[in-house]
């Protein structure tokens, strides 16, 4: 269904969104002069913007998310109901998303803001972005080496901790965890088949990893069964978002322990001498964009490229993210959306403990005592 921009709507809006426009096309002459805007070391936009690839978006930038909030805008009429491509609908959501996570950017759509300086402070919030996500992938690339090598029993040839070029499918260590659950990599035709680039064996985002299930089982018959239960894809999650401590408390060959995390301010903008990613980013409850996040920088620390691209050889790491945000935030029908709330659920146990249950699976209180007892004397 479509949806109106109505959460930042005034009568200002279409002017705004043409200015914007025009500044953007000036920027990008500015940039092929070489005049783009100052590098600010510690700035807070550079700061902000590391919530946007965890939180929003794996790949859209800012000024593109901005942009579909400004066609909406210029098009929308309170008489009509304009229809949306799919496409526009997930820039639409990531969008909203944005002014969610990082909510910086209401202000400046809604500012008097010169459009170049606009445009400077979007570029900001990209770089953070991109930082952070670039600071995760190295620090999970040596993560994920460590929780190989300290597996039973332990790959031959070890991980090497720098050097992915032994990675992917180039170990069967590796290359078990990245297999489409579609192929069995203990099958020597499979192995070969893949290793080979042979078209009956594409590795492609189309299948989901063996990683993302429990124990990396796939039941045909129940194929949602274990999905985004394995066991590395929740530690991926905690090194990412708790802290690396946290992740290393399971190890891949066990249930996950219920046991909380320390007890930690979760109120924004407080100061702290240190602080885990999650409270840092004001995330007191899992969300399905950090799941789909953390499984695709696990799916690359997994992987034989020694630089992030969004395209490794067949898997475009971008479609399985929008096909992990689709399978938790469009469920296709009650039931899906009923598992979808049970999955997140258990991921809130595993993540932040059972005791803050209420923060991000909340009582219906109409459904209790106290209502049924209240309605009763009328």
């Amino acid at each position: 269904m479509s949806q109106s921009p109505h959460n930042l709507n005034t009568p200002d809006d279409h002017n705004a969104a043409l200015k914007r426009r025009i500044a953007a096309l000036e920027d990008q002459n500015a940039e092929l002069r070489g005049e783009s805007g100052p590098k600010s070391r510690g700035d807070p936009y550079l700061m902000t913007g590391r919530a946007i690839r965890r939180l929003v978006s794996l790949t859209d930038r800012i000024e593109d998310l901005v942009g579909e909030y400004d066609r909406r805008t210029s098009m929308y009429d309170d008489d009509d109901d304009p229809q949306h491509t799919e496409e526009e609908e997930r820039t639409y959501q990531s969008f909203q998303q944005l002014l969610r996570w990082v909510p910086t950017v209401r202000g400046l759509i809604s500012s008097q803001t010169d459009g170049h300086q606009l445009n400077i402070a979007y570029q900001k919030l990209n770089r953070g972005a991109d930082s952070a996500r670039g600071d995760d992938a190295a620090s999970m690339k040596l993560a994920v080496a460590s929780w190989l090598n300290e597996s039973s029993p332990p790959p031959n040839p070890p991980i090497h901790s720098r050097d992915k070029t032994g990675r992917g499918f180039y170990n069967d260590a590796t290359a078990k965890l990245l297999c489409p659950v579609d192929f069995k990599w203990a099958d020597t035709v499979a192995k070969e088949g893949i290793r080979n680039y042979e078209p009956n064996f594409q590795v492609t985002a189309h299948s989901w990893p063996s990683f993302l299930y429990r124990d990396g089982e796939y039941d045909p018959d129940d194929p949602t069964k274990g999905l985004f239960k394995g066991s590395f894809l929740v530690r991926t999650f905690k090194h990412i978002f708790t802290s690396p401590s946290s992740a290393a408390d399971a190890r891949p060959d066990e249930e996950l322990p219920l046991e909380p995390l320390p007890k930690r301010s979760r109120t924004q903008g407080e100061r702290r001498t240190r602080s885990d990613v999650a409270t840092l980013l004001g995330m007191c409850s899992v969300q399905p964009r950090a799941i789909a996040y953390s499984a695709v920088q696990l799916r690359f620390a997994l992987s034989s490229c020694g630089s992030w691209r969004n395209i490794d050889d067949d898997f475009e790491h971008d479609q399985f993210y929008v096909y992990i945000v689709d399978y938790f935030e469009n469920p296709p029908t009650p039931t899906a959306k009923a598992s979808v709330d049970a999955l997140l659920v258990w991921w809130n146990r595993k993540v932040f403990g059972p005791r803050s249950v209420s923060t991000y699976s909340p009582q219906v209180a109409a459904h209790y005592s106290v209502a049924n007892t209240s309605a009763k004397r009328y």
